[in-house]
């Protein structure tokens, strides 16, 4: 099936602000950028806090969701732009503000967009402080429907390469392990066994 005759593939990623959103929309970037048919839905959720039914809540609300619309787009553009420089590429992005809880409001939007991935960062928070704050991360994880990536800085700093590599054949060394590279081409219907389709 060629690429524009399959469904796009779509990648739901949530954009927080801060580095974690960063790291996720890196990742979902450099994910949906190999498939211009496919679409990334940025997803930004506003948090309520307060009385949620004031007139001041209310227009606070407001506020915060047109703030969010306007720097999600500049979020991605940026991200984007620090990624893959001096490339020019087209991409099908949606951009979602939505308000409630950022776990639930995220899995609903790939729910309501018939999302195929979804996409988070993680602030890899332990004990005490992952107790009392959450983790966006681990809520999706346990309610979520669909496959969830989470997304973190690639950091090998202070992580020693192991000391010899694996073995080339299957059985060699059982302390190290096995590899084998090949290039390895998929699909067609040319290759098949006599009498099995």
């Amino acid at each position: 099936m060629s690429e524009t005759a399959r469904a796009p593939y779509k990648i739901v990623v949530g954009v927080d602000f801060e580095k974690t959103g960063d790291d996720a929309l890196a990742d979902a970037l450099r994910l949906v950028r190999e498939h211009p048919n496919d679409e990334l839905h940025a997803v930004h959720v506003v948090k309520l806090t307060g009385d949620s039914h004031s007139a001041t809540e209310l227009a606070k609300v407001e506020r915060k969701m047109a703030d969010a619309a306007d720097n999600l787009q500049v979020r991605v553009h940026n991200i984007c732009e620090a990624i893959f420089p001096d490339e020019i590429w087209e991409q099908n992005v949606h951009f979602h503000v939505r308000v409630g809880d950022p776990a639930d409001e995220l899995h609903q939007v790939a729910v309501d967009y018939d999302g195929d991935l979804l996409v988070v960062g993680t602030h890899a928070r332990t004990g005490l402080k992952k107790l009392l704050l959450g983790s966006v991360a681990q809520h999706l994880m346990e309610i979520s429907c669909l496959p969830v990536l989470v997304a973190r800085e690639k950091r090998f700093e202070g992580l020693k390469r192991s000391d010899k590599a694996d073995a080339p054949r299957p059985g060699e060394s059982l302390s190290e392990g096995f590899h084998r590279a090949e290039h390895v081409s998929f699909g067609g219907r040319g290759k098949h066994i006599a009498g099995l389709l």
